[in-house]
C-alpha cells in the first residue's frame, strides 16, 4: 500500500511513470540526500560551490574510473575515511560505489576502487582530520598537494571532518526529487551574487535550471512546486558568481531519492 501522503511527491512520482515508464516508490531506496557545498573564492564568473586546490573554480568531469588517489598534507593524518562516488564504464551510466580508506598522512594511498565521479568524503574514526584531504587522478605530490590541480575531484578542507561539495551524480538505478535549493553570501562587507542550479543529462551539456539571488544582507532559497525530478545518470551541481572576485558563497540542495520496485 502506498504511504504518500505529499501530494507533490505523488506528483513527482506519477510524472516519472508518464516520462519514463518506471514506478517508483520512496520505500524501495528510503535515502533522503542533501548536498551542500561552500567556495571561500568565488568569481565573477561561475564557480562550483565545492572545496577546490587555489585557482581552480570548477571541476573536470571525467569519462573513465580516473579517480585513483587519496592523500593529506598533514604527516599525522592516519584516520579513516569514507568515500563515496560513482564508477562508469563510460561516462554515461553510474553505479554508487562506497569504500573506505585508512589515510597515509602525506604519503598517497591508492583506492580499492577507481571513481570516474567522487561525491562526498567524510571521516569515520574517532579523531579528527588535521590535514587538507584530497581525492583525486593519478599524480605526484609535494608536502600532500597534488601538484596537478586540476586532477583534484573532492576535497575536506583543513580542520573540517567532511566535504563540502554542492555538486552529485545520480546513479542508473535512482531518481532524484529536488523539494528545493537555497544560497548563502558569507561576506560581512557588502556583496551580492546568484546561485544557479544546474543539470547535465548523461551525455549532455549542462543547462540552469532556476537561480536565486543572494547578498551580504539575504541569502536565498527557491522551493519546488511542484518538485524537480532529476533522472538517472545525470549530474547536478551549484554555481555562482559575484560582483567583484574572493567572495564567499555556500549552498546546498535538498530532495528524496526514489528507486524502481525490483
Amino acid at each position: 500500500m502506498s504511504r504518500i501522503i505529499d501530494p507533490w511527491m505523488q506528483h513527482a512520482i506519477d510524472n516519472i511513470k508518464a516520462d519514463y515508464g518506471v514506478d517508483v516508490r520512496m520505500e524501495y531506496k528510503n535515502k533522503d540526500l542533501l548536498k551542500f557545498g561552500r567556495h571561500e573564492n568565488v568569481q565573477t564568473t561561475k564557480t562550483t560551490l565545492m572545496t577546490l586546490p587555489s585557482g581552480i573554480y570548477n571541476e573536470t568531469f571525467l569519462s573513465a574510473n580516473s579517480i585513483t588517489s587519496i592523500i593529506s598534507t598533514s604527516a599525522a593524518d592516519g584516520e579513516t575515511v569514507t568515500i563515496e562516488g560513482h564508477t562508469s564504464a563510460d561516462g554515461l551510466t553510474f553505479v554508487f560505489a562506497v569504500q573506505t580508506k585508512v589515510l597515509t598522512g602525506q604519503t598517497v594511498a591508492t583506492l580499492d576502487t577507481p571513481l570516474c565521479r567522487c561525491t562526498r568524503i567524510y571521516n569515520s574514526s574517532a579523531t579528527e582530520l588535521a590535514g587538507v584531504v584530497s581525492v583525486c587522478e593519478t599524480d605526484t605530490y609535494a608536502s600532500g598537494v597534488p601538484v596537478t590541480p586540476a586532477g583534484v575531484h573532492c576535497q575536506i578542507r583543513a580542520g573540517e571532518q567532511q566535504t563540502e561539495k554542492a555538486s552529485t551524480t545520480i546513479s542508473s538505478t535512482d531518481y532524484w526529487v529536488i523539494t528545493s535549493f537555497y544560497g548563502d553570501m558569507l561576506e560581512k562587507a557588502a556583496a551580492f551574487g546568484e546561485v544557479d542550479l544546474e543539470v547535465r543529462l548523461s551525455g549532455k551539456v549542462f543547462r540552469p535550471v532556476a537561480d536565486i539571488g543572494v547578498g551580504d544582507t539575504h541569502n536565498g532559497r527557491l522551493e519546488f512546486k511542484p518538485y524537480l525530478v532529476i533522472p538517472p545518470n545525470s549530474d547536478v551541481r551549484l554555481r555562482a558568481l559575484v560582483n567583484a572576485n574572493g567572495k564567499d558563497v555556500s549552498g546546498g540542495i535538498e530532495g528524496v531519492l526514489l528507486k524502481a520496485g525490483v
